[in-house]
C-alpha cells in the first residue's frame, strides 16, 4: 500500500515522513515562497535533526553532546541542495571542513542521499579527490556505493558535494512514498554509516592527534631554535635587524595576528615580513594600500549596480587561507596609513574582535554580510569566508606628513613595533654571513604562531602568580595614565599578559626586555597632547621606567632626562625611558608631543 501523507509538518515522527515532506514541498517553496520564516526552515534545521539525534541516542550510537546535528536550507536565500549533517565534535563542527555524515537532497527533490562526506569550502578539488581515494581504500564501506554517480545539481556548491562524496546510499522519493524503502532500512543504514564514521575517527583522527601532539611538543622545545634559524636566514639575505626585534615580532604575532611595523621609509619593514614568511615557508602576499581607499569595500569587495559581487584587494587571498588551513598565510598591507585606516579597515577590525573557539579552531564572524550578495554563485563563493586562524596580517606604516595618524581603536587592537635605528656603516661585503645554501627555511605548522589564549581564563592556574605580577605593574601604569584619561582597558591588559606569558614559557627575552617592548607597543603610542597634564604623565612614567624622579628638577627636564638615559646602562626599561625622554624634550621645545617622530 502506498504511503499516504497529509500536512504532517508539525507532527511527523519518522525519517520517512520527514523526507517525503521535504521532497514534496521544497521545490515549490524555493521557486515561489518567501525564504525568511518559512516552516521548512525550522522543520529541516531543527525538527528533523532532533529526530535523527533521538534515534542515535535510543540505539546508544552517540553520547549526548558528542555530536553536532544540524540542517540547512541556505543563508538568506533558498539553497538548491539542502542538507542535514551529523558531525563528531572531535573531527569537525562545520560542514566547511573535516569528514562527516550528511543527508543531501537533490535539486529536483527526486532523490535524497545518505553520504559519508568531506568539507568542500576549505579544500580544493585535488585535495578532495586525494582524500576520497585514501579513505575509500582504507575503510570498509560494506554495501554502500563508493562510485561517483551522485546526482544533485548542475551548478554551484551542489556539484562540489558530488565531488566530495566518499560513500553513499541513494533513496528515491517514489520508493519512499510507495514503501519500497522502509523506515527500518533508513535507520539500519544510518547506524551502519555511523559505525563507519567511528572507525574513520579511530584510524584517521585519533592517530593523527597523537602525531600532532608529538609534533607540537617537538616544536615547543624548538621554538628558540626556529627563531634563531629565522634570524640566520634573514642575515643570509643581507639584512640585519636590531637585537630582539625578531623575537618581539614573533611574540606579537602569536599574541594577536595583527601587527603594525612603524618606521621611516626604506628601513626594511616590508622586507622583514617577506623574509620572516620565507624563513617559515609560509604563503605571502603584498598589497599596497591606495590613498583613495575610503571604506571596507576597497579591501573586501562590493556589490555593483548589476548586483554582481566585485572582489576587493584581499578577499581572494583570505579565501585561499580559509580553504587551506594547514598552510600559514601572511598578508602585508604596505603603507597602511596612506589612507585613513579607520575608514577602510574598521569592519575588518570589528570582525577580528569576534575571535572565539569553535572546537579546536579559532573562528570569527563572516567577513561579508549576507546583503552583500544578490546572486547565489557569489554567496557560495564568498559568503562563508571568515578570518581564519592561519592568516596573519602585518601593516607597514610611515609616520610623516604624507600619512594619517592612528586612532586608539587601531592602536589598542595591534602590537605596534617601531624601529627607526639606522646604522649606515653596518655593512661589509664579506663579514662571514651565511649563504642562501647554508640556511634552509624551517617549515612549521600553524601551532607555532597560533594563539593559545583568547581570554585570561584560557591561561593555566599555574600561571596566575605570574599574571598577577604583570597586572600589578599595569595597574600602576594605569593610575598614571588615568590622570590624562589615557588609561587602557581589558583588551590591552589581556593581550599584554598573553605576550608576557608566551615569552615566559619560551624564554626568548629577558622579562624586563619583554615588558619594555610592551610599554613601547601598547602604552606609549597612546600619549599625545599639549597640556601640562601630558607633561606630568610623561614625568611619572619616566620615573616608572627608570626609578629617577624628575618632578623636583628645574629648567629643561627633557634634556636632563635624555642625558640620564645616556649615562645609565642598567635602567629597568631602557627603550621606554629613551622614548619618554624624547617626548619630554619635544614637549618643551614645541609645546606638543606624541610617540611618533
Amino acid at each position: 500500500m502506498a504511503y499516504q501523507h497529509g500536512d504532517l509538518i508539525n507532527n511527523t515522527n519518522t525519517l520517512t515522513e520527514s523526507f517525503i515532506i521535504i521532497m514534496n514541498k521544497y521545490v515549490h517553496a524555493r521557486k515561489n515562497e518567501e525564504f525568511t520564516g518559512h516552516e521548512l526552515g525550522s522543520f529541516l534545521t531543527k525538527k528533523t535533526p532532533e529526530l535523527i539525534n533521538n534515534y542515535l541516542l535510543t540505539y546508544n550510537y552517540i553520547k549526548p553532546g558528542d555530536y553536532v546535528i544540524e540542517g540547512s536550507i541556505g543563508q538568506g536565500v533558498w539553497a538548491y541542495v539542502p542538507w542535514i549533517a551529523i558531525m563528531d565534535k572531535d573531527i569537525t563542527v562545520t560542514t566547511q571542513q573535516g569528514v562527516y555524515v550528511v543527508y543531501l537532497f537533490s535539486k529536483d527533490m527526486e532523490r535524497v542521499y545518505l553520504t559519508f562526506n568531506q568539507g568542500v569550502t576549505k579544500a580544493n578539488q585535488e585535495e578532495l579527490l586525494d582524500n576520497k581515494k585514501i579513505i575509500r581504500e582504507t575503510l570498509d564501506f560494506m554495501d554502500f556505493n563508493i562510485d561517483d554517480n551522485v546526482e544533485l545539481t548542475d551548478r554551484g556548491i551542489g556539484q562540489k558535494y558530488e565531488l566530495s562524496t566518499i560513500a553513499y546510499r541513494e533513496y528515491k522519493k517514489d520508493d519512499l512514498i510507495n514503501e519500497r524503502i522502509t523506515e527500518k532500512e533508513l535507520i539500519d543504514d544510518l547506524l551502519k554509516m555511523m559505525r563507519i564514521y567511528k572507525t574513520y575517527k579511530k584510524i584517521f583522527v585519533q592517530s593523527a592527534v597523537r602525531e600532532n601532539e608529538e609534533f607540537s611538543e617537538k616544536q615547543d622545545i624548538q621554538a628558540v631554535e626556529i627563531i634563531d634559524n629565522i634570524k640566520k636566514y634573514i642575515k643570509s639575505k643581507g639584512f640585519i635587524y636590531p637585537d630582539g626585534l625578531i623575537e618581539n615580532f614573533y611574540l606579537s604575532l602569536k599574541t594577536k595576528p595583527f601587527v603594525l611595523l612603524a618606521g621611516i621609509s626604506g628601513i626594511g619593514k616590508t622586507r622583514l615580513v617577506r623574509l620572516f614568511a620565507e624563513a617559515l615557508k609560509c604563503k605571502y602576499k603584498l598589497v599596497s594600500v591606495r590613498p583613495d581607499w575610503s571604506d571596507g569595500s576597497d579591501l573586501l569587495g562590493y556589490k555593483n549596480i548589476q548586483g554582481k559581487f566585485v572582489p576587493g584587494a584581499v578577499i581572494d587571498y583570505i579565501k585561499k587561507a580559509n580553504e587551506n588551513p594547514d598552510e600559514i598565510y601572511f598578508l602585508c598591507l604596505d603603507e597602511m596609513n596612506l589612507a585613513r585606516v579607520e575608514y577602510y579597515f574598521s569592519d575588518f577590525l570589528s570582525k577580528m574582535e569576534t575571535r572565539r573557539r569553535k572546537g579546536v579552531e579559532i573562528v570569527t564572524d563572516k567577513l561579508l554580510d549576507s546583503d552583500t550578495f544578490e546572486y547565489e554563485d557569489d554567496r557560495e563563493k564568498y559568503g562563508d569566508i571568515i578570518i581564519p586562524e592561519n592568516l596573519y596580517i602585518v601593516g607597514t606604516v610611515n609616520m610623516d606628513e604624507t600619512t594619517h595618524p592612528f586612532s586608539k581603536k587601531v592602536l589598542d587592537r595591534a602590537n605596534t613595533i617601531e624601529f627607526n635605528e639606522v646604522y649606515l656603516a653596518n655593512f661589509k661585503l664579506d663579514d662571514g654571513l651565511e649563504t642562501d645554501i647554508d640556511v634552509i627555511p624551517f617549515k612549521v605548522n600553524n601551532d607555532f604562531l597560533k594563539a593559545e589564549y583568547l581570554t585570561l581564563k584560557d591561561c593555566l592556574e599555574d600561571d596566575e602568580e605570574f599574571i598577577m605580577e604583570i597586572i600589578d605593574k599595569l595597574v600602576e601604569i594605569n593610575n598614571i595614565l588615568q590622570e590624562a584619561n589615557l588609561q587602557v582597558g581589558y583588551r590591552v591588559r589581556d593581550e599584554l599578559c598573553f605576550y608576557m606569558l608566551y615569552n615566559h614559557r619560551e624564554e626568548l627575552l629577558d622579562k624586563n626586555t619583554a615588558f619594555d617592548f610592551q610599554l613601547m607597543q601598547k602604552i606609549l603610542p597612546r600619549i599625545q597632547g599639549s597640556g601640562e597634564i601630558i607633561r606630568r604623565v610623561l614625568v611619572k612614567l619616566f620615573k616608572f621606567t627608570t626609578g629617577h624622579d624628575l618632578s623636583t628638577e628645574e629648567g629643561n627636564i627633557g634634556e636632563k632626562a635624555m642625558k640620564y638615559v645616556e649615562a645609565n646602562s642598567d635602567l629597568l626599561y631602557p627603550r621606554s625611558a629613551a622614548k619618554l625622554a624624547y617626548m619630554l624634550k619635544r614637549f618643551e621645545e614645541e609645546g606638543f608631543t606624541s610617540y611618533w617622530l
